[in-house]
């Protein structure tokens, strides 16, 4: 049996990084295999044309997918992601961005996961990007303070 983390404790792990907070992330759906991550629009987080930022909706797409890992690795492991692929489908510009990431498969230490990224307004739920991410279990680094 795998000694896994509870949902304490992958909320704890998500509000210690410090780019979440920075872009207004939140987790919203955290339970084995799957991770759900939304940002409300911020104008300082957009591109040129007032959209949200590419680099912000693959930010949560890589994030949300590393947290649908972490709930089925051990204690002693964490998520890395030693590859990314994204696909930009539509513009996004909504109130809101959420991804929701699930894993597809995975051995003890390699998982895959697809995550799918949607532009929220009103009632509209629009997918605006997806992406496939490769996470490795790896052993626990101390951090650095």
């Amino acid at each position: 049996m795998i000694n896994k983390r509870d949902s304490s404790e992958l909320e704890a792990s998500f509000n210690n990084q410090p780019l979440m907070p920075y872009i207004g992330a939140r987790l919203v759906l955290i339970q084995d295999s799957k991770a759900s991550i939304e940002v409300n629009f911020d104008k300082r987080i957009t591109q040129q044309h007032g959209l949200f930022h590419g680099g912000i909706i693959g930010a949560i797409a890589d994030n949300s997918a590393g947290f649908a890992a972490m709930t089925l690795m051990p204690k002693d492991r964490e998520p890395l992601t030693i590859e990314f692929k994204i696909n930009f489908l539509n513009i996004a510009n909504g109130e809101k961005i959420i991804s929701e990431a699930f894993i597809l498969n995975h051995g003890h230490s390699i998982f895959h996961a697809e995550s799918k990224v949607y532009s929220i307004s009103g009632r509209e739920k629009n997918l605006v990007a997806s992406a496939l991410v490769t996470i490795k279990a790896t052993k626990k680094v101390k951090e650095v303070k």
